[in-house]
C-alpha cells in the first residue's frame, strides 16, 4: 500500500524550452507612451441617439392547439417573423376589412382605455 502513495509519475510530455518575449514589459515605456499618446488631441466621439425603444411586456393567450399550430404554420412560411407579429398583422387586417365604422371607432375607445389601464 505504501508503495501506491509513493508512487511518482513518469512525465508524458517533453517540454521545449522556455518562451520569453522579445520586448519585456517595463513602467518606463508606459509613461512615455502616454506622454507621445497624450500630443495627439483624440476625435470627440460621435454619439447617434437611437429611438428610446418602450419595453412592451408580454403576456399568454389561450388558443387551441390547432389556432397554435395555423399560427406557427404561417410563420414559418415566411409570413411574418414571429406569432406576435403575425396576430397584430391579422388583427389590422380583421379592424380594417370586417368591422363598419362605428365598430371601429368603439374598438379604438376600448383600445385607448385599454392602453391606458396597463400604464398605471
Amino acid at each position: 500500500m505504501s508503495n501506491l502513495l509513493n508512487n511518482k509519475k513518469k512525465k508524458l510530455l517533453d517540454r521545449g524550452p522556455k518562451i520569453t518575449p522579445a520586448q519585456e514589459f517595463t513602467l518606463n515605456n508606459v509613461e512615455t507612451n502616454e506622454i507621445n499618446v497624450s500630443s495627439v488631441e483624440p476625435e470627440p466621439l460621435r454619439v447617434e441617439e437611437k429611438p428610446k425603444k418602450t419595453k412592451q411586456s408580454t403576456t399568454t393567450v389561450r388558443v387551441e392547439k390547432l389556432t397554435r399550430s395555423k399560427l406557427n404554420a404561417l410563420v414559418q412560411m415566411g409570413k411574418a417573423e414571429t406569432v406576435d407579429i403575425l396576430v397584430d398583422i391579422l388583427i389590422d387586417e380583421y379592424v380594417s376589412h370586417q368591422l363598419l365604422k362605428d365598430e371601429k371607432k368603439t374598438y379604438d375607445i376600448l383600445l385607448n382605455v385599454l392602453r391606458k389601464k396597463e400604464e398605471l
